[in-house]
């Protein structure tokens, strides 16, 4: 880096497009995504104390920093990037300072004149300049929706008589989007209201929410598992093991196996074949919540896919969403992450023009 800080007589060449090109020139030497770079950047956000749903810039932000032709930079924003692709605190020092004299100098030079964008017919689409969007939604509002989703799964499973339980897709949500411990807060407070939709057996089960909570979580947050949907499959397949591994133990000691629910016909179903009840509870339980979890998974992705697109919720954590998030209108589908190496050529183009 210390080749790359200009000082002394190439301080006063500097601008803010080549700081856009030395950037790039750090990332090429240090190949990483900008979604993880993204993630990266939330991480050492996290650890000062900035709150998690605020912390992870979207991919598109990140990505604006490595644009040429930019008018402006934000130096605390360039920190982290540059300590998340790995430069010692020395080197993350002098980035800063090359932004810090560009702003008080008014920025010479930073408003160079840009080359010509590629022909249409190239396959690819430099985005232009992009800002966090506002979030539209609180937390709190989020939350109260989440429990309610969780509610209403109750009483439609109750209603239909439906051998699936529904009532986590809440606790999913929030767990993926928000964190564990808010998926686990959405979780008991489901659970302990299952009383106001006719549910009062709920309330010992808010241990099996809370631990499909805890391995939605952590799940995407700290194994990466949100990062493609083979990863999530397996991550719902997960949160089901999980939530039999705690389930089928309790409805075994409260309720004897068969606990009035729509799942109970599957019970039946095995001990017609000899099994003993309580192998059958717990084989009835596994098989069945394979199945909830999977479509509660797949629609807890779907909510967020919506929530990041209409509400402004940050996905940089879990590039899924940002990839099934992405538009598909203009040129090459900028979520599609083959799309990525073409976007790269071109800002290296730009850059060394």
């Amino acid at each position: 880096m210390s080749s790359e800080a200009s000082t002394g007589a190439e301080a006063d060449a500097d601008s803010l497009d080549r700081i856009a090109a030395d950037l790039l020139a750090l990332k090429e030497r240090n190949p990483v995504s900008y979604a993880e770079i993204g993630r990266r950047v939330g991480e050492l956000r996290v650890e000062r104390g900035v709150a998690a749903t605020a912390a992870f810039p979207p991919r598109s932000t990140v990505y604006d920093v490595f644009r040429p032709g930019r008018a402006r930079i934000d130096p605390e924003l360039l920190r982290d990037i540059v300590r998340a692709l790995g430069a010692t605190p020395a080197e993350v020092e002098e980035w800063v300072n090359r932004a810090l004299r560009l702003r008080r100098g008014g920025e010479p030079g930073a408003r160079q004149k840009a080359v010509a964008a590629p022909p249409a017919s190239a396959p690819v689409a430099v985005p232009a300049p992009h800002t966090e969007p506002r979030r539209r939604w609180s937390t709190a509002t989020l939350m109260l929706g989440c429990v309610i989703a969780n509610l209403l799964g109750i009483v439609v499973v109750q209603a239909l008589h439906l051998p699936i339980y529904l009532d986590m897709v809440g606790t999913a949500v929030a767990s993926i989007l928000l964190g564990p411990w808010h998926g686990a807060l959405v979780a008991v407070a489901s659970n302990l209201l299952g009383f106001s939709v006719g549910a009062p057996g709920a309330a010992p089960f808010a241990l099996v929410n809370l631990a499909g909570a805890l391995v939605w979580g952590y799940g995407v947050r700290r194994f990466r598992m949100g990062d493609d949907i083979g990863g999530f499959f397996a991550l719902n397949l997960l949160a089901a093991t999980a939530c039999s591994l705690v389930g089928a133990p309790l409805g075994v000691i409260l309720f004897g196996g068969l606990s009035g629910h729509g799942s109970d016909t599957v019970t039946e179903s095995i001990v017609t074949t000899g099994v003993p009840l309580v192998a059958a509870a717990f084989s009835s339980n596994i098989l069945t919540s394979v199945l909830d979890k999977l479509l509660t998974g797949f629609l807890a992705l779907m909510a967020f896919v919506w929530l990041h697109r209409r509400a402004g919720f940050p996905a940089s954590h879990m590039p899924l969403v940002e990839h099934l998030s992405a538009p598909h209108a203009r040129g090459v589908r900028t979520g599609d992450p083959s799309s990525e190496p073409r976007r790269d050529e071109t800002v290296r183009r730009l850059g060394r023009s």
